[in-house]
């Protein structure tokens, strides 16, 4: 019995060994990209966060921290796509969306160019308030007037339809491209995939653009006057969907 309780705790043991390492790992990094803040060692601090965030780490903390890095150091279009990347893991987060505020105005970008699209929008007001919570609740209050003691089907049926209603913008979001922001100052829109391609314009930093395609290291990408063409994928980074 001994022997085998011993051979249970090892074997919890084997499993929860590499998560707790790999937690704190993950907190020493983030401890050293915050010291590297402080000291103003952007870079490094920057690779820190970005060493973190490819490890697949996802705290709005994490980004909030890039943001301000990054800032500081005078990349204000990796700071936007950085705060862009907290207001998802957070959307509730008021003082988020105040530095998004902030950084919008001092990049001279109107509101349309930072937009997510009109479902991506959509989605974000969806999930800051907890639009799928709400349609559980409505869905549960149209089963109770169908099969209560006296059956209402018609509030039934409404009740289910708003509950759909409350839940589309999850979906409907699926449909449209996705989303970057355009990191770098005076990032070329080149006519054709390839080094040394004409530019036909420069993107503004901080610009949100829909994501069209790809082509090697580059991206197919509309910007806010509607003309079209390819970016460097660093000069774009992708605004992730959780």
């Amino acid at each position: 019995m001994r022997s085998c309780m011993a051979g249970l705790l090892m074997a919890v043991l084997f499993c929860v060994a590499p998560a707790l390492a790999q937690s704190e790992d993950t907190a020493a990094a983030f401890r050293r990209g915050n010291e590297s803040a402080t000291r103003s060692r952007w870079d490094d601090a920057l690779s820190e966060y970005a060493r973190l965030a490819a490890n697949d780490v996802r705290a709005p903390s994490l980004y909030w921290n890039w943001a301000q890095a990054a800032a500081a150091s005078g990349r204000k279009g990796l700071a936007l796509w950085a705060l862009l990347r907290a207001q998802e893991l957070s959307p509730g987060d008021s003082s988020t969306a105040r530095d998004i505020e902030r950084l919008r105005l001092e990049l001279g970008l109107d509101p349309s160019e930072v937009s997510l699209g009109f479902f991506g929008d959509l989605r974000f007001v969806a999930r800051r308030f907890h639009f799928d919570a709400l349609a559980l609740g409505v869905v549960f209050v149209s089963v109770l007037l169908l099969f209560g003691s006296k059956p209402r089907s018609s509030l039934a049926l409404g009740c289910c339809l708003a509950g759909v209603l409350l839940v589309s913008p999850f979906f409907l979001s699926t449909w449209q491209a996705p989303r970057g922001v355009v990191v770098q100052k005076e990032a070329p829109l080149m006519d054709v995939a390839r080094n040394h391609a004409v530019a036909l314009a420069n993107l503004r930093e901080g610009e949100v653009v829909p994501l069209l395609g790809e082509e090697g290291e580059y991206v197919k990408i509309q910007d806010a006057s509607g003309a079209r063409g390819f970016a460097h994928k660093g000069d774009v980074r992708r605004i992730g969907t959780e």
